[in-house]
Parts: structure tokens; sequence; C-alpha cells
């Protein structure tokens, strides 16, 4: 078998476990069961299932055999940002909620002019999609709201988790009770103030405004509990 031919394999074989042929913790068949399988010899099938391993699919134990250990391999930003789902969104948000208060706490005292200015932007784009009831653009200006705070961190950790989290707001799955009057005002009602405890350098206040902003937005793309 060829180099080229080797990925071919390995998506073979994924594809066997997604399509439930092993539970979680099962012990695959041996090398040879897997290369008779696959036609092929054994000596690939071990090169192979070494791949399948560092990629996070299974475990590999010594003189006991190969272990299922994951159907969607090693979690991966690609991954994450192609999920759909209400549990996705709610992960995002669970980040978000961890995130954003301490960023808005520590960055309020360190915000510039420029900073400011990007900030009353972001939020006066906010309020044109809350106006448009376009919930997919209030997902994306929101999300971006804190990418700002990040870049004044100047935290490449921190830039790069919000630009994944943006990513991912794109193709959240909006599954809340929809866009009420009251939701909209009361979201757009602690942004302005969140910007406006930012601007002033009221650090204790930007958090908390945070925290309750983040509050009301989950309530437009969650369903109630």
């Amino acid at each position: 078998m060829t180099y080229t031919q080797r990925p071919r394999l390995c998506r073979k074989i994924t594809a066997m476990f997604k399509q439930g042929s092993f539970a979680i913790g099962d012990r695959l068949p041996g090398e040879r069961r897997l290369a008779a399988m696959f036609d092929t010899s054994r000596n690939t099938i071990r090169e192979v299932l070494c791949n399948l391993e560092a990629m996070g699919y299974v475990e590999i134990r010594q003189k006991s055999g190969c272990y299922l250990k994951s159907k969607e391999g090693r979690v991966n930003w690609e991954m994450l940002r192609n999920r759909h789902s209400p549990a996705a969104t709610r992960q995002l948000l669970e980040t978000l909620s961890f995130v954003a208060p301490k960023l808005a706490r520590t960055e309020s005292v360190r915000v510039t002019i420029a900073d400011i200015d990007k900030l009353e932007s972001s939020t006066a784009k906010l309020g044109k999609s809350i106006v448009n009831f376009d919930i997919a653009a209030i997902s994306r200006e929101y999300v971006f709201f804190f990418l700002i705070l990040a870049e004044v961190s100047t935290n490449d950790y921190l830039i790069l988790l919000l630009k994944e989290l943006l990513a991912a707001a794109e193709t959240l799955e909006h599954s809340g009770t929809g866009l009420s009057e009251v939701q909209a005002d009361s979201l757009f009602a602690y942004h302005v103030e969140l910007f406006n405890a930012l601007k002033a350098g009221h650090c204790g206040e930007a958090e908390k405004l945070a925290e309750q902003s983040i509050q009301a937005f989950s309530k437009l793309v969650l369903p109630e509990e």
C-alpha cells in the first residue's frame, strides 16, 4: 500500500467507527483480522492504527490490543466550528460566560480612545442587527465586541479563542424563543451600559454587566429550559 493510500484506509476505518460497529472502549479486531478485512498487510494496519491513535480515535495498549477511544477523534477548532446543535450553542455561551466578564473587568482600565471607537462602532452594529431582527448578525456582532476586548489585552491565546468563538457564532443554531421586543430591549440595554462602564473605566460594573448581557443574549439563541 502506498503512502497516499493510507489516508484512505484511515477514512474507511473511522467510517466503520461512526457507523456504530464498535462502542467506546471496545477492543478492535487484531492486526491480522483487520489486514484481511481491508485486503492489506499487517505492517500497513499497524501504521494506520498508530495514525488513528495520534488522531485521538483509538488507544493502543501494549500486550492488550487496540481500543476505540472516540468516534469523533481529537476535538479541534474546525470540528467545533462545524457543529450545529443546541448543545454546541450552549457550550459556546458557557465559554463566553467564563471569559467575557473577566475581559470586561481587566480591560476596562486599559482601553484607549481608539479601542472605545471600535467598541462604540460594534455596539451600533449590534443595535442595527436588533432593529432588523437578524439573530445571526446579532450573534456575530455580539461576540465580535468581546474579540475587541481580547485584542486590547494583547494576549494571543485569548485573541485566538475569541476568533474561534466568532467563527463558531457564524453558524450558531438559533433555537431560542425568538426575538421578542422585551428580549431585544433587555439585551441592548445591558450592552449599552456595558459599553458605558468600559468607557468610564468602571471595572466591577463592567464585569457585572457583561454577565447580565450574556444571560440576555443566551435567551435569544437557546430554547427555554
